[in-house]
């Protein structure tokens, strides 16, 4: 946990005050104020950031993991999302909107290149639903729309990162996490595993293993078992994972542990 300690992040303020109960100190308060009116700093009066719907997506996660309670301000940005020509399916404007989606300015949002449409509707799906907003018709209606698309393609919808945004988007939804397109799309995973726990380099590591720890499914546990055994041969000697964004993939992992301790205490793994 000494990643965490002293960290000011989004992620890091999460962990002082779930995990390391910091939340009583002056410090952790004053960090706190900072971080939060940072991530507020420059909110439009339409709700969004700066019009863009990836900004907006990262002010809105970081929201959520400090200010986690849905407030006038977050639901203007979360309508603003919601209004999103490519969330509507408008699709002959959406030329217009498009916006570049690279791994290198995801860092730190639990989300994955890929085609800007299924990433559009991956986040405003999954951050709707965070947001205890999982039963308003119009996040109901583009669930169902992909569930009907993940069941017709045999559970991969587009590429391996756009589905990881679809099984990130419906792991955190209480009606389509246990869908038939997910269990589908875990016997894909199943299928592509290596001996060692990984997946292809495509499909992202920590952040799959993170979506897996929010099911309650035999296949998904069967998954994690054997990512567990990756992770305990790839620790870092500090403690931490990864060679680059270690707050952000031990933040993962152990959440992760914490949802599914008696799996990763298990002798064979």
């Amino acid at each position: 946990m000494n990643v965490f300690y002293s960290s000011n992040t989004p992620i890091g303020l999460y962990v002082r005050q779930k995990w390391l109960h910091q939340e009583d100190t002056l410090a952790w308060k004053n960090d706190f104020r900072e971080t939060v009116g940072s991530l507020y700093a420059g909110q439009l009066p339409n709700g969004s950031w700066d019009g863009s719907l990836l900004t907006t997506a990262h002010r809105l996660f970081g929201l959520h993991l400090t200010v986690r309670n849905i407030n006038e301000r977050i639901e203007k940005a979360l309508e603003w999302l919601l209004s999103q020509e490519v969330f509507l399916n408008k699709e002959a404007n959406l030329h217009m909107q498009s916006e570049k989606v690279f791994a290198s300015n995801l860092q730190n949002l639990p989300l994955s290149h890929g085609c800007f449409k299924h990433f559009a509707k991956c986040a405003i799906l999954f951050l709707t639903t965070i947001f205890g907003q999982e039963h308003d018709a119009r996040v109901i209606r583009v669930y169902e729309m992909l569930r009907i698309n993940g069941e017709e393609k045999e559970g991969k919808w587009c590429t391996w990162s756009c589905s990881y945004n679809f099984l990130r988007a419906f792991v955190v939804h209480p009606r389509y996490r246990d869908s038939k397109a997910v269990r589908l799309f875990l016997s894909r995973l199943e299928e592509v595993q290596k001996a060692d726990g990984s997946w292809p380099i495509q499909i992202p590591f920590y952040q799959t293993v993170n979506a897996l720890g929010h099911l309650n499914l035999a296949q998904s546990d069967e998954l994690l078992e054997r990512a567990f055994r990756r992770l305990r041969k790839k620790q870092n000697r500090d403690g931490t994972w990864g060679s680059t964004q270690k707050e952000w993939n031990t933040f993962l992992v152990v959440h992760t542990i914490k949802r599914k301790s008696s799996l990763f205490s298990k002798k064979r793994i």
